[in-house]
């Protein structure tokens, strides 16, 4: 311990971080908006029946794909396609 009078020796904790300001940490929301970003995608809601939804996962599980793929699939080759 460094003795009041003692002004040759110096201090062995400085009075600041040595490593600056440490940035906060981001919240969930924003990695989410910055994940988003990144992949250059957008949020859809929709509201459908329920025995429609029902119905859809039961078909997307039988072929393996995820929920996103699913509709993504659907959008491109049905609503999407050229005529």
């Amino acid at each position: 311990m460094k003795n009041a009078a003692d002004n040759k020796t110096g201090d062995l904790l400085p009075d600041h971080d040595l490593a600056g300001e440490r940035p906060r940490k981001p919240t969930a929301s924003q990695r989410v908006m910055g994940w988003r970003s990144n992949k250059n995608l957008r949020a859809l809601t929709v509201n459908l029946p329920a025995e429609l939804v029902e119905e859809f996962h039961t078909k997307r599980r039988t072929r393996g794909h995820t929920a996103n793929q699913a509709i993504e699939t659907l959008l491109r080759t049905q609503y999407l396609r050229k005529r």
